[in-house]
């Protein structure tokens, strides 16, 4: 679709015959408009070229009805200046490296950091920038983060030019860097806590004016005096309602225009009818006022979004994770031949680089030179260090073992194998359907019960005079106010991650409890979970004499079997054996280690290894190898002097409670299978032990595959629970009903997922499951007696047995009665 270009239309102005104090507002952004700009007899007005730029430009494409929605949402577009910056920089070669990701075809994604976005027109206007722009094929917004992905077709148009349209609109565009997205969490933080503030001073002023006011009622107070207080405590409670509870208010307003009542509702509800009467009262100086309740429960409620607000924050910070998994600094290879320390953000594709034994490998590239092992555990799963030598393709984030690699960059941030892995969790992650809290469906139904029986009320008592049938209705609405109603579910899901988090289960979103209710799949990974996760020598066949030789050279070798070999055979001879010297020792990545120890020649590693120096093989080990194949173990031959002499075996262990917990939640009806990066016939081997079938015992799994298989759960429509430790985990831990990160793992699975099991073992698995369906239970239990209170209370209320002051100290009674209810209940139990 062709469109016009987005540059400004002049403004061509003629002094105003109009009287100057006529205030005029513009059309685009309401502002007023300055009186040299006005123009007799046109119906519309406009403060700058920009606006006037803007408002032809939407309804020649048809998008007027963008000023509709404002309306709705009573919001004001920003006034949108004549744009200066052409952002050519967006075009550098440099930036698209760094931010821009190919999808093929000559279509280009980006995600920028967007000034401005402030409401629901913001992001319907800015995602019908496809309209506006010709070559963008999507735009699409976060309105927390204010951030917008934006995918374009590269040969119809350039990135600068979409920036500038955003630009034109009001709406000024920057990378999505972690500068950017401080930023933006800094403003937004900033709000929050001025809210919190001015909701904590109201209360705690208003709660000590109350006891005031009450020490009166029985030692005696002066009408003046008490006079005073009422005034002020009303005053700090307006200042409550309008400042931060404006917050419910708008929630409110929003839930109505949208017909999706919900918690807003109700509170609003109550929060008015108890202001109402108040300041009533307040003016007339009789009865009781409620602005001490009002403060504290505007207080309270914002503590708990608050910190639901910073919950959700870090889980959105993708780039942070894969700032800890690669390194801060790499050594770049200078023209000549020089080693640089700098960035790793620095760093372009073409650029050579070394990384030394020891270190992370901070790009995706290739091998120019070196031959070494690297420990691709976080990423693949894989337990056994990987051999690799030049030509071939090593990822960001793998340790380099033994040996200096010297790498050709391909590809680094976002374009990397890592990168495009944080993608997928933060893809997976903001995919997830949200879970309507069953406190709020509940309040849906009983807000319309309530304004359905104060208009009830309100007709019974009307015969009575208007004062009288008026009370009744603000007792029935104080009463009514569903305090307990919802604090019985956040005050139980608190209490319950309060205990679970003394047992070191770490349960970071509410509606975790309600996910893990109904059966479905168990995923699991094998590596730290099923296993302990650390290698040992399972077993030794052969002579003990050649040990102490064994350990001298492997001691030198940084590889995880040479390690856990050594350490298993320290622990077995102890720590004052002797150990002889090393003459010569030669590294074969992959192969093994082969030297002189105190003029012995030893060869110790595969049986390629040894077949390649011409070791004597024979058959006096052979049984005993296959058994460790069978077992699910790593064979490890020995040679002294040319002659097979020993064989090891190492592996990981399996958890022995690990039988025992899987029974346990097979009979709470979970099918359970195995997704691991190992090898398959280690996994099957796992799975004979433990029961899991064949079919369901899946290895050499990627992370993608991981992926893939928890979202055809998904599709099926299976509840999908992951339980895993490691990188490799993390975009199926995102994208399951439930993902579980388990003691020791990786940083991006603890952030991934929404629960993490600070304790080793598969105990603590079991708990969080009987926990979960205990606190369930809780809630529900919690759930009912709020509604039976609320509903025997507003009974009383609509009879009029209840006056508005026993309606106030009511309203307290009932929140409290929930809270001791929530703090008895058995959810997660202290283990003895």
């Amino acid at each position: 679709m062709t469109t016009s270009t987005l540059l400004p239309t002049p403004v061509i102005r003629t002094p105003s015959l109009l009287p100057k104090k006529l205030s005029v507002a513009c059309t685009h952004c309401q502002l007023p408009v300055p009186t040299g700009l006005l123009v007799p007899g046109d119906a519309e007005q406009f403060c700058c070229n920009g606006c006037q730029t803007v408002w032809r430009l939407l309804h020649a494409e048809g998008l007027d009805v963008f000023y509709a929605i404002c309306e709705q949402v009573a919001s004001k577009p920003l006034q949108a200046r004549p744009v200066t910056d052409d952002f050519t920089e967006f075009d550098d070669a440099a930036f698209q490296a760094s931010y821009v990701r190919d999808r093929g075809q000559d279509i280009k994604e980006v995600q920028l950091i967007l000034e401005g976005i402030h409401c629901a027109a913001c992001v319907w206007l800015i995602e019908k920038l496809p309209v506006l722009r010709h070559g963008v094929l999507d735009a699409r917004v976060q309105l927390m983060g204010q951030q917008v992905t934006i995918r374009w077709n590269s040969e119809q148009t350039r990135l600068s030019s979409v920036a500038k349209s955003l630009a034109q609109l009001g709406y000024i565009a920057h990378p999505a860097t972690d500068e950017q997205r401080l930023v933006v969490q800094r403003r937004q933080n900033q709000h929050q806590l001025l809210n919190l503030g001015v909701a904590g001073l109201c209360a705690g002023n208003a709660m000590l004016l109350a006891f005031a006011l009450y020490g009166g009622l029985f030692d005696g107070i002066s009408r003046e005096h008490a006079t005073l207080l009422r005034w002020v405590s009303a005053f700090l409670g307006i200042i409550a309602l309008v400042w931060p509870g404006s917050t419910f208010f708008r929630g409110a307003w929003q839930a109505l225009r949208t017909r999706t009542p919900h918690m807003d509702v109700s509170l609003s509800i109550g929060l008015a009818a108890g202001a109402i009467m108040g300041v009533v009262n307040t003016v007339l100086g009789t009865g009781e006022i409620y602005f001490d309740s009002l403060c504290m429960l505007i207080f309270v409620l914002l503590i708990g979004r608050y910190l639901q607000y910073r919950q959700q924050q870090r889980s959105a910070e993708s780039l942070s994770l894969l700032r800890s998994l690669t390194p801060r600094v790499a050594q770049r290879v200078q023209p000549d031949g020089q080693l640089v320390r700098v960035p790793t953000s620095s760093l372009q594709p073409g650029d050579e680089v070394e990384v030394r034994v020891g270190d992370l490998v901070p790009a995706d590239g290739i091998i120019l030179t070196g031959r070494s092992t690297l420990d691709q555990s976080l990423l693949t799963g894989e337990s056994v260090g990987v051999a690799i030598e030049p030509g071939q393709i090593v990822t960001a984030g793998a340790t380099n073992l033994s040996a200096v690699l010297r790498i050709r960059v391909a590809a680094i941030g976002k374009s990397s194998r890592m990168g495009r892995l944080m993608d997928l969790v933060e893809s997976a992650s903001l995919a997830r359907t949200p879970i309507i809290e069953l406190a709020n469906r509940i309040s849906g139904i009983f807000l319309y019960v309530v304004l359905f029986l104060a208009c009830c009320t309100l007709a019974l008592w009307w015969s009575a005079g208007p004062e009288v049938a008026i009370n009744h209705v603000i007792a029935l609405l104080i009463v009514a106010c569903p305090c307990a109603l919802g604090l019985a579910t956040p005050m139980t899901i608190a209490i319950a991650q309060g205990r679970a988090a003394r047992q070191k289960i770490l349960i970071r979103q509410g509606d975790v409890f309600e996910r893990l209710q109904d059966q479905g799949m168990l995923w699991l990974d094998k590596t730290g979970t099923l296993t302990e996760g650390r290698v040992k020598l399972k077993a030794w066949h052969g002579s003990d004499a050649i040990m102490p030789h064994v350990i001298a050279l492997e001691s030198g070798i940084v590889h995880p079997l040479a390690q856990a070999l050594c350490q298993s055979l320290r622990d077995r001879l102890g720590e004052q054996v002797d150990i002889p010297a090393v003459q010569e020792q030669t590294y074969e990545p992959g192969m093994g280690v082969h030297g002189k120890v105190d003029q012995v020649t030893l060869h110790i590693g595969t049986r390629a290894m040894l077949v390649q120096h011409g070791i004597d093989m024979g058959m006096e080990h052979g049984k005993q190898v296959d058994e460790y194949l069978k077992q699910g173990w790593t064979p490890i031959y020995l040679a002294m002097q040319g002659r097979l002499v020993a064989v090891a075996a190492l592996g990981d262990t399996l958890r022995p409670e690990a039988h025992h917990c899987l029974e346990l939640l097979r009979q709470q009806g979970w099918q359970i299978g195995i997704l691991s990066g190992d090898h398959q016939a280690v996994v099957t081997h796992i799975a004979q032990q433990l029961d899991v079938p064949a079919e369901l015992a899946l290895g050499a799994i990627s992370p993608e595959g991981k992926l893939s298989i928890v979202k055809n759960c998904l599709a099926q429509g299976q509840k999908v629970v992951m339980v895993g430790d490691g990188v490799n985990d993390a975009a199926a831990l995102a994208a399951a009903s439930v993902g579980v990160a388990v003691h020791g793992g990786a940083e991006v699975a603890l952030q991934a997922a929404p629960v993490y099991l600070g304790q080793p073992g598969l105990e603590p698995l079991v708990e969080l499951f009987e926990g979960s369906r205990r606190t369930l239970r809780a809630i529900r239990r919690g759930l009912i007696v709020s509604l039976g209170y609320n509903l025997t209370a507003i009974g009383l209320a609509v009879a009029g047995c209840i006056t508005p002051l026993v309606a106030a100290i009511l309203m307290p009674i009932s929140s409290l009665t929930v809270t001791l209810l929530a703090i008895s209940q058995r959810t997660f139990a202290r283990k003895p």
